[in-house]
């Protein structure tokens, strides 16, 4: 008896252990929970194509030039053209004049005037535009050539702008020289002789066209300062800007032009008070003249009163 209740005993015993299987299936069931986080790594990468689209949708930049005149700039008097003018004129076209002159009348020097004239060009219309985008005429005038950015043109704007008054003398030699020969040589001289004619034909169009388009602009824009949106305007140096070395030396050189600037200043005073003066000289004698003519009608006023006064009696 004693052996069959601790059977009974022992089994009893082992069936609550058995039922304890249902709890490994509940922690088996607890496996779906991973893959739930399993199925959340998808939000991480929806994130990379959203960034990739915000970078994407990043515009360029796009410079872009301003029109017309910048701010604080002012366009150059026409006094101070020109002084540039003239100053431009003397230096490129001086020596060359000088060198026509020795070769049709001196019959010498011509090599050194030649190279006086060579070295002049070279100087006015190459050097000192590269180094400092102006010309011995833009400093004595105080003008400079902007774009409408504020920077200075490229110095092809400087050249042919200084060169068109020497491209027009060209065109006339030109002319002059091979016109004839377009009629009275043949084969390949008078082939020669035509392109060189064409040629000057059209350094004195391009002459003529870039002067009518200054004059019928209202900021005084030749062809090639529209070419390059170019403007001549007053030059007035920045706060702490000093030139040292010789574009200083040229700087100083401004002093003339401020000079003969003042010269005409006071000339057009003068003209302007002698204008005021004459004005008034006649103001006074039309009113001399009219005081007669007043006195007159008044009198004759008087004189009709009268007669009215004795008919009345």
């Amino acid at each position: 008896m004693g052996l069959l209740d601790k059977a009974n005993d022992a089994g009893t015993k082992a069936k609550p252990a058995a039922k304890a299987k249902p709890v490994a299936k509940a922690v088996a069931k607890a496996k779906p929970v991973a893959k739930a986080v399993a199925k959340a790594k998808p939000v991480a990468k929806a994130v990379t194509p959203v960034a990739a689209k915000v970078k994407a949708a990043k515009p360029a930049k796009v410079k872009i030039a301003p029109a017309g005149l910048p701010e604080n700039f002012e366009i150059a008097s026409p006094n101070a053209r020109r002084i540039a003018w003239f100053v431009n004129f003397v230096v490129n076209l001086g020596p060359i004049f000088a060198f026509l002159f020795s070769v049709a009348i001196l019959d010498a020097f011509t090599t050194i005037f030649a190279l006086v004239a060579l070295a002049a060009l070279i100087f006015n219309l190459i050097v000192i535009p590269i180094m400092s985008g102006r010309t011995l005429g833009n400093f004595i005038s105080r003008t400079k050539n902007i774009r409408s950015n504020g920077l200075k043109p490229n110095f092809i704007h400087a050249l042919m702008v200084n060169s068109t008054g020497i491209l027009g003398l060209t065109g006339v030699v030109f002319l002059m020289v091979f016109a004839g020969s377009m009629f009275s040589e043949t084969g390949s001289a008078q082939i020669w002789a035509s392109v060189w004619s064409i040629i000057g034909l059209v350094f004195i169009v391009l002459y003529f066209v870039n002067s009518s388009m200054k004059r019928g602009s209202e900021m005084r824009q030749g062809l090639y300062d529209t070419m390059f949106g170019a403007f001549l305007v007053k030059h007035v140096p920045a706060e702490g800007e000093v030139s040292t070395g010789f574009i200083g030396k040229l700087e100083n050189m401004s002093s003339y032009g401020d000079r003969y600037t003042k010269r005409k200043e006071e000339k057009l005073a003068k003209k302007a008070e002698k204008a005021a003066d004459v004005s008034e000289q006649t103001d006074s004698e039309e009113q001399v003249e009219e005081k007669p003519e007043a006195a007159k009608k008044a009198t004759a006023k008087k004189a009709t009163a009268k007669k009215a006064t004795k008919k009345s009696d």
